[in-house]
């Protein structure tokens, strides 16, 4: 009886002592990015008016600022909004320079709004493998300019995920003062970021399956492998030098895990305060993996070394796709400001309009999800862990750029976005339309950068507006 005890307890604890020691031998860990100076350049972007009275009864959230305040340290972006400010300055120059001699507003153009004289800012969604398609469309405009020039009068750049990576280069390419063969080799090595020949080109996907032992479903060091050669390619310091003198802001959201709080850094903070260009690509990549680092997908993302320790990053999309918040009420306010005769009061919605400057947001992604009646016969928790997930995830997409108007009512934003991807008629030999299970499928990717050229070439092209609050 004893003996058949004995055997019982040795069966049941077994497999627990196998995932023990398999957790111990397969798990991953952090993926961990050394930057002494990471959060000297990180700033809270501080929610907007609308949040803030949802929030009314909620209490003070764990924020650095908060913290500062309360005597327990100080943080470089205490209190500090670049982004804010910069949206003020462009709303100045819209006031004193963004017309024609007849008053007509210079960024206004619905043919081809990118190409069109005044201020403009550039928000970049995330979407992981989807970027392909921002890629194959700026890609295009590039080479359709006859300049090698995209988009003119590009002032502001901000990214999430896969934007991230997309704002290093476009900071670049973008950038009229930089000379022709630098913005043509930016522009290539954003194409070469998104066409990778292997899924392990970029991350070692071994299935939701090993999530138990590997801690994610995937490991990231060949995606920082990827984001080094992109930036600074056998030790090429072009671009680093490129963005340190980029005449475009450019910045990263990302949420911090311990407060749960969305920041963003400033991308020329981080390469112009750090001469070592070996630590300027470690302070880039940590940019551009913490803001692509979801949870449970992909390896968790830790910066050590900073002024706050050591901090684990999420991507940014799990907050948002594209942030603004309350950089652009500053920026509202700043166009009531300055919209009308100085002497009114409620200056009319084409009044501010005159002096907002033109937004551009790329979507790099669908905007709406795949009908999948097999779910309904299938009650798997991954399968339906996942649906629920990509769900989730599109409706905080469509949302987000969807409140932009909210904070902007009538200035101009133009959108593209990822849909059609299934419909339209693909070009690329080495394409494969069909989306497949991988995180980042080689055939995929080639199929997205051609949808890119597709929306560029097509009539109408590839941007259109977004309806004003009202016609007022």
């Amino acid at each position: 009886m004893l003996e058949n005890l004995i055997y019982l307890v040795v069966g049941f604890c077994l497999p627990f002592l196998f995932f023990f020691i398999g957790r111990k031998l397969f798990n991953w860990g952090p993926h961990e990015v050394p930057c002494s100076h990471f959060h000297d350049h990180v700033h809270e972007a501080a929610p907007n008016r609308f949040i803030r009275d949802i929030q009314r009864d909620a209490p003070p959230p764990h924020s650095q600022s908060a913290i500062a305040k309360a005597g327990h340290g100080h943080h470089a972006g205490h209190d500090s909004d670049p982004l804010g400010d910069d949206l003020e300055k462009l709303v100045e120059e819209c006031a004193l320079h963004g017309h024609d001699e007849h008053g007509r507003k210079l960024a206004h153009d619905p043919d081809e709004p990118h190409n069109a004289p005044g201020a403009k800012v550039l928000m970049l969604s995330g979407g992981g493998q989807w970027g392909a398609y921002g890629a194959g469309l700026f890609r295009t405009m590039h080479d359709a300019s006859g300049r090698d020039l995209a988009m003119r009068d590009v002032k502001i750049i901000t990214g999430i995920s896969t934007g991230s990576l997309q704002t290093l280069l476009l900071m670049v390419a973008l950038d009229e003062t930089q000379p022709v063969q630098t913005r043509r080799y930016a522009m290539d090595r954003l194409v070469w970021g998104y066409s990778p020949r292997t899924e392990r080109d970029v991350v070692r996907n071994t299935g939701l399956e090993m999530l138990p032992l590997r801690g994610a479903q995937a490991g990231t060091a060949p995606l920082r492998k990827r984001i080094r050669n992109a930036i600074f390619e056998n030790g090429d310091s072009t671009l680093l030098d490129a963005l340190r003198q980029s005449k475009i802001a450019g910045y990263i959201g990302f949420v911090e895990a311990n407060c749960g709080l969305f920041h963003y850094v400033d991308v020329r903070g981080l390469v112009r305060d750090e001469p070592d260009n070996e630590k300027a690509v470690d302070a880039l990549s940590a940019a551009a993996m913490a803001s692509s680092a979801m949870p449970v997908f992909h390896q968790q993302l830790r910066v050590t070394g900073s002024s706050k320790g050591s901090r684990a990053l999420y991507d940014g999309g799990v907050r948002r796709s594209v942030f603004f918040e309350k950089s652009m009420e500053r920026m509202h306010q700043s166009v009531c400001r300055h919209a009308g005769l100085p002497e009114d009061e409620h200056p009319n919605g084409a009044e501010r309009r005159a002096v907002t400057p033109a937004f551009f947001v790329v979507r790099n992604g669908p905007t709406t999800r795949v009908a999948d009646p097999g779910l309904d016969t299938k009650d798997g928790p991954i399968l339906n862990g996942k649906r629920g997930y990509d769900l989730l995830v599109n409706e905080s997409e469509v949302g987000a750029i969807a409140g932009l108007r909210l904070l902007n009512p009538y200035g101009d934003i133009y959108l593209t976005t990822a849909d059609q991807w299934d419909t339209f008629d693909c070009q690329c030999e080495e394409a494969d339309c069909s989306k497949g299970t991988e995180m980042f499928k080689p055939g995929f990717m080639a199929c997205l950068r051609d949808l890119g050229r597709h929306k560029v070439q097509r009539n109408g092209g590839a941007w259109w507006a977004m309806s004003p609050i009202d016609n007022r």
